[in-house]
């Protein structure tokens, strides 16, 4: 029984990292709004969209992709333009997280994670 009650403190505070880690830190495969960002700024900020499969993928010389399109959760399209050039992984997600910021009408993205 004494054994039993030294564990309980751990395993009470692990329980409430695990919730606390699923609830807030957990990627999400939600859609974020592009009209959280604001033209001007070059502050990097993260976004979930989907990508447009529609309106094709520009590569460059190597085959690479360097730009695609992707849409908000108000189904706002915008051209992403990419720092580095991606894989060809892109082409089958659907939901991808985006580290970047606009600039003009475009979006350009500085890291690019496929959630979904």
């Amino acid at each position: 029984m004494r054994k039993f009650s030294k564990l309980i403190l751990p395993i009470i505070s692990v329980t409430v990292l695990a919730v606390i880690y699923f609830i807030y830190f957990a990627p999400s495969k939600e859609l974020g709004s592009f009209s959280k960002f604001s033209g001007g700024s070059e502050i990097n900020q993260q976004i979930n969209v989907s990508v447009v499969k529609e309106n094709g993928f520009e590569r460059n010389a190597d085959g690479r992709i360097i730009s695609f399109y992707a849409k908000d959760k108000n189904n706002l399209s915008i051209k992403i333009t990419l720092h580095e050039p991606v894989t060809d992984d892109i082409v089958d997600a659907e939901v991808v997280e985006l580290m970047g910021h606009m600039h003009g009408g475009n979006f350009t993205a500085a890291g690019v994670t496929i959630i979904k």
